[in-house]
């Protein structure tokens, strides 16, 4: 029941999001953009988003400036988004509520206590989720600036690493559960194991079947196996490590030691892996859309005229300043 009520709630501030609605201050409005009045909810939100930020500058007049961007930006972002005729689709409105809920339940205290309530935070979460949509109206396939797939690939090779892995580490367990460091001649047999592997996994691009015989002709050690794709803020592994796995050619294997593991990597041809690219494709727009998305944003709030009622802005500002 909680969930459905979430959802009512994310349809009916659908309905509002395009304008600013419900001010706690009456009829009174902090800002007014193009004649659309703002929120004094939304204002504090903005003023609180923008307050340690390095634009506002650490003064008054700099986080009073930003959050005013910040309302018209808000603005002009749902006119579009309605000018566009998009909408966010049934599943979305359920992901956009549940989302909200946790951040909520995690931040709400703090938002309530700067005088900013959960329907405004979900308003302000909901043009969020619109910019998203301009996203793919404006660069997505049929969109006024498509970019094309070849484009998404070249984001997809400059970005990401695809590659399977055996590894097994260069410590074994005593029979009282103590970790202890492998012998030199259990070292050099698990090197000349991944040594006698690595040509097979070259020629049959098979590291599952590597996993399998170095599991079975070296007990002593928990093998692990995976295939992953990782970009290089990825903390699993160290930025050597991510280099060094860059630095292979497609399609081809080496065993090499790193920390204290042993390692047996094929590295994949991302750029031509169908499924890699279907399932980081949305993720290569953001990347490669991001600059030119906030550019058109830019361009669209430069179309907007804001006006503030100075001493209505001050209260909340002072009010912001004492409560965050």
């Amino acid at each position: 029941m909680k969930k459905l009520i979430s959802v009512f709630l994310v349809l009916n501030i659908l309905l509002c999001a395009f304008s600013a609605c419900s001010s706690v201050k009456g009829e009174q409005y902090p800002i007014t953009v193009n004649g659309t009045p703002v929120d004094g909810e939304i204002f504090r939100y903005y003023l609180d988003d923008v307050w340690d930020s390095e634009e506002a500058l650490g003064s008054r007049d700099g986080r009073i400036t930003e959050a005013t961007y910040k309302c018209i930006r808000y603005v002009a972002v749902n006119s579009t988004f309605s000018a566009y005729s998009l909408s966010l689709s049934d599943a979305e409105k359920v992901e956009l509520s549940e989302k909200a809920n946790v951040l909520w339940n995690m931040f709400g205290a703090y938002y309530e206590k700067i005088g900013v309530s959960k329907e405004t935070y979900i308003k302000i979460k909901t043009s969020d989720a619109f910019v998203e949509k301009l996203r793919l109206a404006f660069f997505d396939k049929g969109g006024t600036d498509e970019i094309s797939d070849a484009l998404l690939r070249g984001v997809l090779q400059e970005n990401f690493t695809a590659f399977r892995y055996v590894r097994t580490p260069l410590k074994t367990t005593d029979v009282y559960g103590n970790e202890i460091p492998l012998t030199d001649k259990e070292m050099n047999r698990l090197v000349a194991l991944y040594n006698s592997n690595l040509n097979t996994v070259a020629a049959s691009y098979t590291v599952e079947k590597a996993y399998t015989e170095i599991a079975e002709e070296f007990p002593l050690t928990e093998q692990s196996y995976e295939n992953v794709v990782i970009d290089s803020s990825d903390h699993e592994f160290t930025t050597a490590f991510y280099n060094t796995v860059r630095e292979m050619g497609n399609n081809t294997a080496k065993a090499f030691q790193f920390g204290e593991f042993v390692y047996l990597v094929y590295k994949t041809d991302i750029v031509n892996d169908g499924l890699i690219f279907s399932e980081l494709r949305d993720e290569c727009l953001k990347i490669i859309s991001e600059e030119p998305l906030q550019s058109k944003i830019n361009v669209m709030c430069n179309a907007y005229q804001s006006v503030r009622d100075t001493s209505l802005v001050r209260e909340y500002y002072d009010e912001v300043a004492q409560n965050r």
